[in-house]
């Protein structure tokens, strides 16, 4: 594994916390939690992150493809399933279903919903955008009704 740092910035919500390494971001903590561990703290090398983040919280369009990912220890399927995650445009939904289907491995939708529950990109990869197939939210990693909350802000039905 690279060498892994931690950066923090405050938003409207909360607090953030950044796992990165020369590869890209490894990991983003949402606002009340963070690593097990203590990493190096050092300075983004994404000045334009936190403001980012500021502005996407306030409901603005944000583009996020600019930002390389460490996606080192994902599986091969994870990998392809939040590449698909990844396309799903804002204010949009796609079911665990689908995902799975668009990532090569149709009948893995269990699969796809543990793979999302591990995804260390959160917002990012907007793993938010993922839904059951009877339209209801389902799982998500982050804290508790943060998933609607980021749907809402999104204007997602």
């Amino acid at each position: 594994m690279n060498k892994v740092f931690s950066s923090s910035f405050n938003t409207a919500k909360g607090k953030f916390t950044v796992l990165w390494s020369e590869e890209g971001i490894f990991e983003i903590f949402f606002p009340g939690s963070g690593p097990a561990e203590d990493y190096p703290e050092k300075t983004l090398p994404w000045p334009q992150l936190a403001t980012d983040f500021d502005h996407y919280l306030a409901g603005e369009q944000v583009s996020w493809s600019g930002y390389p990912l460490d996606c080192s220890g994902y599986g091969a399927f994870s990998g392809r399933l939040l590449k698909e995650v990844s396309r799903i445009p804002s204010g949009k939904v796609s079911t665990y279903r689908q995902m799975a289907e668009q990532a090569g491995s149709p009948l893995a939708w269990r699969a796809a919903g543990q793979a999302l529950a591990r995804n260390r990109h959160p917002i990012i990869v907007p793993c938010h955008r993922v839904v059951g197939s009877n339209g209801k939210a389902g799982g998500f990693s982050g804290p508790t009704g943060w998933k609607e909350m980021l749907l809402k802000l999104e204007g997602a039905n």
